[in-house]
């Protein structure tokens, strides 16, 4: 666990850094689970690290960095409780930069950290602190291809640091705008 904590710790100041010289964009997410009975509502931030491989008129493969604060709501019938969310984490995306639209694949690894450990009485986390991975879709579209749509389908978990683990997975669907 103290690894995971120096990583998280060590990947906020880089994303810090990128951010200072590359343009942001802000996301609008909003995700479900339904298993526990759990939405979450969240705003992120995005910037471009600056690294690229690939072809920029066709596949490219690119590093982004991303820092979220969401808000969890709880619908169960279990004595419910609401969470907040905080992370960090790199994105890796794979795009086709081919046509005025731009459909891209996305990967991430990253931290949270959760302000409980429970959203119910039925859905007990045991540790705040949380991995985030996700894989996702999306399109990039629109005058300079400043507007995204995209779906991710998000697993966090501790990792088993610590029982109980049961997870929670998200399905997100967001709308990004690039400035």
């Amino acid at each position: 666990m103290r690894q995971a904590l120096v990583a998280a710790l060590v990947a906020l100041p880089l994303c810090l850094t990128s951010a200072a010289r590359a343009e942001p964009a802000v996301q609008l997410n909003y995700g479900f689970d339904d298993r526990h009975h759990v939405k979450k509502a969240e705003v992120a931030m995005l910037w471009d690290s600056g690294w690229a491989w690939g072809n920029p008129q066709g596949w490219q493969v690119d590093l982004q960095w991303e820092v979220n604060v969401a808000r969890w709501f709880s619908d169960s019938d279990n004595n419910p409780n609401d969470l907040w969310e905080f992370g960090a984490a790199p994105v890796v995306r794979v795009a086709w930069w081919r046509h005025s639209w731009v459909p891209f694949l996305e990967l991430s690894v990253g931290a949270r950290l959760l302000t409980g450990t429970r959203t119910s009485d039925d859905h007990v986390i045991s540790t705040a602190f949380q991995f985030s991975e996700y894989a996702g879709i999306g399109v990039t579209f629109g005058k300079d291809r400043r507007l995204t749509v995209g779906y991710r389908y998000q697993h966090l978990s501790n990792a088993g640091i610590k029982e109980p683990n049961p997870g929670t997975t998200f399905n997100v669907f967001y709308l990004r705008y690039r400035f």
